[in-house]
């Protein structure tokens, strides 16, 4: 299988077929911590209003040596979450256009017209293009519709890269133009992760990456989100680890779930010897999820884990189940 292909396929690894925002400026940073009335202004209400939910606990908030309220993103987040409200004005706080979205339309749904097949066509063109700004508008119009990360990948991600690999297979597209699109993806996902609310201490923890020789990225980085958008605390180990990096990591950090993405396999028979070796080695009681377009129905057998999912759907259900303390209905999902 070439490259290109691979690379498609990684895209597909766990996940197999809120407002509109609009584009900011990439090179400016964001800030960490607020002032109350940065986000009166965002959220559209008094600075009397946030200093009294501050002062209640509502908000959760840091002090300045001189005395004054600060609000760390990750806080402000929290209060989102908890009270389904909204960011009016993103530009107050210097966010993108994607932070009205947490919060406010988890699961209903924005725009009664959202139409999945014009945003998908739309983000294929955008990825072969080289339109980081119309990636980041089809994508967060898609998380605004859905509000899940899940959905983002098997809805959106995936169905878009295998079309791109159609087309480089077809002559109308060339292999740097796939990669660059995973470069944009890499860079969107890393701006979505941070709007996401930071876990709670106890909560508990999954960590993982793929295999020595298995480069791609993006599973793994959209399955540390599915985690931390069910509220687990995660640790992502990267691509192309060593075994023994994997274990060093599981041993060290005792993860309830360490996941292992796969999406090319070199050697089948040091593929299995290798990956059952590790599998064996990993403390007792510790789950190990496997998925990727590298692990067909003729491996699998051969392998020895805990459990398989074909979907960033089913990784999300699965972490609600298990962090909710919900009996599995299988060991393999």
């Amino acid at each position: 299988m070439d490259d290109l292909s691979r690379n498609v396929g990684v895209s597909t690894c766990f996940c197999n077929g809120r407002d509109r925002f609009e584009r900011f400026n990439e090179s400016e940073e964001v800030s960490e911590n607020f002032t109350p009335k940065q986000v009166a202004v965002a959220l559209h209400v008094s600075e009397s209003s946030v200093k009294r939910w501050c002062d209640q606990g509502a908000i959760r908030t840091d002090r300045t040596l001189g005395g004054h309220r600060r609000i760390p993103l990750e806080f402000l987040l929290e209060f989102l979450e908890a009270t389904n409200r909204r960011v009016i004005d993103p530009d107050a706080i210097g966010m993108p256009k994607i932070m009205p979205s947490i919060g406010s339309a988890k699961g209903r749904g924005l725009n009664k017209q959202f139409d999945r097949a014009t945003i998908l066509e739309g983000f294929k063109k955008s990825l072969l293009s080289g339109s980081e700004s119309e990636c980041r508008r089809a994508l967060g119009e898609w998380y605004a519709n859905t509000g899940s990360i899940a959905s983002v990948a098997d809805g959106l991600i995936a169905p878009a890269f295998r079309e791109v690999g159609e087309a480089w297979a077809c002559g109308s597209a060339d292999i740097y133009e796939e990669r660059r699109g995973c470069e944009i993806c890499m860079r969107l996902f890393h701006e979505l992760r941070r709007l996401l609310p930071e876990p709670q201490g106890a909560a508990p923890l999954a960590m993982g990456g793929t295999p020595a020789g298995d480069r791609y990225q993006l599973p793994s980085q959209l399955l540390d989100m599915v985690f931390r958008e069910q509220g687990w605390r995660t640790i992502g180990l990267g691509s192309d680890i060593p075994y023994a990096s994997h274990l060093s990591a599981a041993r060290k950090h005792m993860p309830k779930i360490f996941w292992l993405s796969v999406s090319h396999i070199e050697n089948k028979e040091t593929f299995l010897k290798e990956f059952n070796q590790f599998s064996r080695g990993l403390p007792k009681g510790l789950m190990l999820l496997v998925g990727g377009c590298a692990l067909t129905d003729a491996i699998r057998p051969s392998m020895s884990f805990s459990a398989h999912c074909d979907s960033l759907e089913q990784v999300s259900t699965l972490a609600r189940t298990i962090k909710s303390g919900t009996p599995l209905p299988s060991p393999q999902i």
